[in-house]
């Protein structure tokens, strides 16, 4: 991806503020409660926000070294953002539609309807794994980010895609398994503040481009 080096650290701050915006939000969905409205405006903006703090993420890895990895890695993390948009917004429709009294027919039918969201949520956990798989395969000998934060991105990665395999079509956590999407999260935030401490770096290695 080639962008003029004075766009790089105002791509490297959205994403940022983006990843800062996802650590809250995704939580926040998890774990509490919002009126439809609000709910519906958060769901809208995760997706373009994930995207966002990737392509921060991207750039700051190639200031050091411009790999494969790392573009595959965002290309997936964009998909993976359409896709849980899509998905939250297909389940939050279809709860909000739920009849009082449903018959057989109509509860095999709702039942189906339910099994749509399910399988958008595995596509996006495949997508977020391979996104973070390729992430941290990137991040191994990056200078400012290292061996520890590559090898754990790969292990979560991994076990979050054979949790998936072993659950299919219901999430890992209504399986009785482990849930590692907040692992996931907290993985990609950990990055962030890193980042953040490592923006002198970023002047550095920029200056050092127009020198």
């Amino acid at each position: 991806m080639l962008v003029p080096e004075n766009l790089t650290k105002k791509w490297i701050i959205t994403g940022i503020v983006s990843g800062l915006l996802v650590s809250f939000i995704y939580p926040a969905l998890m774990f509490i409660s919002f009126p439809q409205a609000v709910q519906t405006v958060l769901i809208m903006i995760f997706g373009p926000l994930l995207a966002f703090s990737s392509a921060g993420l991207y750039f700051f890895i190639s200031l050091h070294k411009k790999t494969i990895s790392a573009s595959a890695a965002l290309v997936s993390n964009i998909i993976a953002g359409i896709l849980i948009t899509t998905m939250l917004l297909v389940q939050v429709a279809i709860r909000s539609s739920h009849p009082e009294e449903i018959s057989d027919t109509s509860n095999w039918i709702w039942t189906s309807l339910n099994r749509v969201h399910l399988g958008l949520d595995a596509s996006w956990d495949v997508y977020i794994a391979l996104g973070t798989l390729l992430f941290a395969l990137s991040m191994f000998n990056h200078p400012k980010l290292g061996k520890i934060i590559s090898i754990s991105g790969l292990l979560i990665s991994v076990a979050l895609i054979i949790l998936n395999a072993i659950s299919f079509p219901v999430p890992p956590s209504n399986a009785g398994l482990f849930d590692l999407g907040p692992i996931v999260g907290l993985w990609y935030f950990i990055i962030t503040l890193m980042i953040i401490f490592r923006l002198k770096w970023v002047d550095e290695k920029l200056k050092s481009y127009r020198d």
